[in-house]
C-alpha cells in the first residue's frame, strides 16, 4: 500500500482523497498538509489521516512514501524538485508547471532521483479516450482530418480578488490551466505533438483580470488540424469530435457517451463503460512506483501539454499570430 500525503488542501484534494480513500488497496493518504491549520485538521478529520505542520515534515517522514501535489500551478516545480530530492513519489496535478523550462527542470529531478512522475490528467483514463485510442488503433476513420475540443465552466464568475486561480500568474489565458490543458493532454495523445498555434483570448464576463474566453487553432505534426475553446463562464461542457474520411466521432468526456458516424449515415451511439477516472490514476500511480507499469502520461508529453500552453498565451498575446512549437520547446 502506497502512503502517500496530500499537499495543498482544497476543492481538488478533497476530489482525489474521496475517489482512493477506503476504495482502493494501493494507495491511501496518510496525511496532509497545508499552511493553514484549519485546512489540515478539517481535512485530517474527513478523510482519517494525519496531518504535518510543514512541507519539510511531511519530506522529513520516512512513513510517508509519496506526495499528491495539488498546490497552486506557479509552485508545481519546487515542490516536485524539493520531493525529488527527498526520495518521495510525485503525482502532481495538472498543469504539471506553468514553463516548459520548469517542467524540464522538474521532469530532471524526478528521473536522476529515481521516482515515478505522474502528471494527473485524468481524462487520459477515460472511457472516451480509450475508446477512440482504439478506432485510432484499427483505422477506422481513414485519414484523420481534424479534432475539436471544448472545455468550459463557471468557475471565473465566482472568483474574488483574495483567490490564487484569479492571478493572471496562475491562470493564464483564462481556463487554459484549469480545464483546457485536459483536451491539449488528450489531443496529444491521440494525434501526437502540435507543431503550431493560433490563439485568441479575452475578458467577457469575469470580475476578476483573467480571460475568460480562449480560443485555439492547432496544426498536429502528423497531419491534422484541431480547435480548442476554454471558456471559463459558461455552462460546463467537455467535447471532444473527431472527424476523418471514414468515420466522425462526437464525445462528451466527462458523460462517457460516444456517437459514430459513417458516411451517408447518421450518428449512432456506441455503449462505454464509464470508468472513474481519478481513482485509476492515482491506482496507475501506484502501479508504477512498484514497477508493473509505466505511467500512461509521460513526463515528455506533460511538458508538451505546457509548451502547448504556453503557445497558445504568447499568440493571444501577439494578437493571434502563429508559434511554431519548436520555437517553445
Amino acid at each position: 500500500m502506497l502512503r502517500a500525503a496530500s499537499i495543498g488542501l482544497g476543492w481538488w484534494s478533497d476530489e482525489l482523497a474521496k475517489a482512493i480513500q477506503g476504495r482502493s488497496d494501493k494507495i491511501q493518504i496518510a496525511s496532509c498538509y497545508s499552511r493553514s491549520g484549519e485546512k489540515r485538521s478539517a481535512f485530517a478529520d474527513r478523510f482519517g489521516t494525519d496531518q504535518h505542520e510543514s512541507y519539510e515534515a511531511v519530506l522529513a517522514d520516512p512513513d510517508i512514501d509519496a506526495v499528491i501535489l495539488t498546490t497552486p500551478h506557479s509552485l508545481h516545480a519546487e515542490h516536485v524538485i524539493r520531493a525529488a530530492a527527498a526520495g518521495k513519489q510525485v503525482f502532481v496535478e495538472k498543469p504539471f508547471t506553468l514553463t516548459a523550462e520548469t517542467g524540464r527542470q522538474a521532469a530532471a529531478a524526478c528521473a536522476t532521483a529515481g521516482v515515478v512522475l505522474a502528471v494527473g490528467q485524468n481524462r487520459r483514463f477515460s472511457a472516451v479516450a480509450a475508446a477512440l485510442m482504439r478506432m485510432l488503433d484499427a483505422g477506422a476513420f481513414g485519414t484523420v482530418l481534424h479534432a475539436e475540443a471544448n472545455f468550459s465552466g463557471m468557475g471565473a464568475l465566482n472568483y474574488t480578488p483574495d483567490r490564487w486561480r484569479a492571478d493572471r500568474t496562475e491562470s493564464p489565458g483564462g481556463g487554459i490551466a484549469g480545464m483546457g490543458v485536459h483536451l491539449i493532454d488528450l489531443m496529444c495523445a491521440l494525434f501526437g505533438p502540435v507543431a503550431k498555434v493560433n490563439a485568441q483570448a479575452k475578458r467577457r464576463a469575469a470580475q476578476v483580470d483573467i480571460d475568460d474566453t480562449t480560443s485555439a487553432l492547432f496544426d498536429f505534426a502528423s497531419g491534422p488540424t484541431g480547435y480548442l475553446g476554454t471558456m471559463a463562464a459558461c455552462p460546463n461542457t467537455n467535447s471532444l469530435n473527431v472527424y476523418g474520411t471514414d468515420a466522425n466521432a462526437f464525445c462528451l468526456v466527462d458523460a462517457d457517451q460516444m456517437s459514430v458516424q459513417a458516411p451517408g449515415e447518421r450518428p449512432e451511439p456506441r455503449v462505454l463503460q464509464p470508468v472513474d477516472t481519478l481513482k485509476a490514476e492515482l491506482e496507475e500511480f501506484a502501479d508504477a512506483v512498484d514497477g508493473s507499469v509505466t505511467f500512461r502520461v509521460r513526463p515528455d508529453e506533460a511538458i508538451h501539454t505546457v509548451a502547448v500552453m504556453q503557445a497558445m498565451v504568447a499568440s493571444a498575446a501577439a494578437g493571434g499570430a502563429p508559434i511554431e512549437l519548436a520555437d517553445q520547446e
